[in-house]
């Protein structure tokens, strides 16, 4: 039984940490409903005052600010900040990539010259085998002198 008694007090133990989970999430749900609330109060009553300033009263004004600044009071002394949360960054555009700066890099003139490519690997490249062409018939081809590689009829590399 000494088994079935480890299992047991391990279920315990495991339940208790799910319901202090359970009431830790429904707490910081609640606050991110108040936090809301809080929101669209403060931004509905932001309209009232914007049409106010610009002589376009509606007829219920005074008696829904006075209301909507009630319900702010009413957030406050429940405990829930009254703040305002700056608006979150524009998306970028489509298809923009947004590009990390590094605050080292400096200003780079754009009249001087590219930094030199290195390359993988730095023996150079084989000589080309060219042939002498024999001119075509009509007199236009190439002249001699000029090189033009010559196939060697395989796939490349063979």
């Amino acid at each position: 039984m000494g088994f079935l008694d480890k299992v047991k007090a391990q279920a315990t133990v495991l339940a208790d940490k799910a319901q202090t989970s359970v009431q830790q999430g429904q707490t910081k749900l609640a606050e991110m409903q108040s936090g809301k609330q809080a929101d669209h109060l403060l931004r509905e009553l932001g309209a009232y005052v914007f049409l106010s300033e610009r002589n376009r009263i509606q007829p219920d004004s005074e008696a829904k600010v006075a209301e909507l600044m009630g319900q702010l009071d009413a957030l406050e002394a429940a405990g829930t900040p009254v703040t305002i949360t700056p608006d979150p960054p524009p998306a970028p555009a489509t298809g923009a990539v947004p590009q990390a700066v590094d605050p080292r890099a400096t200003a780079v003139d754009p009249k001087a010259a590219p930094p030199p490519v290195p390359t993988a690997d730095p023996t150079p490249p084989p000589p080309v085998a060219t042939a002498e062409p024999s001119p075509a018939p009509g007199g236009s081809g190439p002249g001699p002198g000029s090189a033009i590689p010559r196939s060697g009829g395989g796939l490349p590399g063979e």
